[in-house]
């Protein structure tokens, strides 16, 4: 059995470790596939590094940590099948692209495909030249969006969704979603901490995250959803067993196909969506644009705090509320939960709390207690 070895400075001694065959051409190409994830290099001219090592290591260091890893994993690939073979990274010049794009398309890949596998062949390069592993990058082609293909859910298929049976902390996901229309990296990194009850707002932007392209803005909190923060404990809301969950790409598959949906549904599908029956509802588009983190409200100086305002995103907040309601009318699972923390009947007012924090009502419609989920079925605002 070959074996790859090396000096141990902490022991001072060499260890090995099994490549797991006895073929020398195997262990040969077990040892480059190690040595290309785990040996970095250091300010290497991209002229002499290919790009399928900066691929791999990106994928092994970045890439497969990220949600949306087998996305990634797919652009990279189509990527690497339309580039020549053992091609470097310095090779990859503007009309190299364009003839990798070329080559998709005549492959008969859509453009969205063809602009996904550009952008994450950019972010390996890109990680590599941070990373110091490069010693600069090389530029990238923009390429043309494809025609939207995003599956937007009706009302009714909102509510299949959530009838089905799911884990907790799935359901706790997809009550987030459809209440901040955020997205869903953000919604697994939620914690309690980041919900102000006191004024109704959520910061989908943890404290000391610098933003990014992808904005996290300040949300509003629908009166609807206010039960299922209250009944959180501390730390993330959406967790499993008091850890959170890092990624929900593989729990939220398994709802989809319990709900007879096909792949064009993903766990981003809820939040285009949420946005599409914003619009409908007669929210307006800056409101919503806001809302989904794509403008920054007012200048960069006074943006940042219109969020205090008592209006803000107003009509967004009794649109969610709205389409919450909406959603509650076609399912046979109840939107809000019975909150043990507070009434089972009213969702106290605190001190110094905003007047749109109205008391919801559960259960048969007329303020009645129970935990009947039938009868609970639906959300009535006074």
């Amino acid at each position: 059995m070959w074996c790859r070895t090396w000096f141990d400075p902490a022991t001072r001694q060499t260890r090995r470790a099994s490549l797991g065959t006895d073929d020398l051409a195997a262990a040969e190409r077990a040892l480059a596939e190690w040595i290309t994830r785990n040996v970095p290099t250091d300010h290497a001219d991209p002229r002499e590094i290919t790009l399928a090592r900066v691929f791999a290591r990106y994928f092994e260091r970045h890439g497969q940590h990220i949600i949306g890893a087998s996305a990634q994993r797919v652009s990279l690939a189509v990527m690497l099948r339309h580039v020549p073979e053992g091609i470097t990274v310095g090779e990859l010049t503007l009309d190299a692209q364009r003839e990798a794009v070329r080559a998709m398309q005549v492959a008969g890949y859509g453009a969205g495909t063809i602009k996904r596998a550009l952008g994450a062949a950019k972010a390996a390069v890109n990680w590599a030249w941070k990373n110091s592993e490069l010693d600069r990058p090389i530029p990238f082609l923009t390429v043309p969006e494809g025609p939207g293909r995003e599956r937007v859910l009706t009302v009714e298929e909102l509510a299949r969704l959530w009838d089905q049976e799911m884990p907790a902390h799935v359901r706790v996901f997809l009550a987030l979603a459809i209440g901040t229309a955020g997205r869903p990296e953000a919604l697994l990194q939620l914690t309690r901490f980041q919900c102000d009850l006191e004024l109704g707002l959520i910061h989908l932007n943890p404290p000391g995250r610098v933003q990014t392209k992808k904005r996290r803005p300040v949300v509003p909190m629908p009166d609807w959803l206010r039960p299922w923060i209250e009944a959180s404990a501390d730390g993330h809301l959406v967790s499993y067993r008091g850890r959170p969950v890092k990624k929900i790409a593989g729990a939220f598959q398994t709802l989809r196909d319990a709900a007879g949906f096909g792949p064009d549904v993903t766990a981003y599908t809820i939040r285009h969506t949420v946005a599409s029956h914003l619009l409908r509802l007669g929210v307006d588009t800056h409101e919503i644009a806001v809302l989904l983190g794509h403008e920054m409200p007012g200048s960069r100086t006074t943006g940042r705090y219109l969020h205090v305002g008592p209006d803000y995103l107003a009509n967004a907040r009794k649109a969610l509320d709205d389409l919450a309601q909406a959603i509650g009318r076609a399912a046979t699972r109840p939107m809000v939960i019975i909150n043990v923390r507070a009434s089972c009947v009213v969702v106290p007012q605190q001190t110094g709390c905003r007047p749109a924090a109205k008391p919801l009502n559960y259960g048969a419609g007329e303020g009645n207690r129970t935990l009947d989920p039938n009868l609970g079925k639906v959300v009535l605002y006074p």
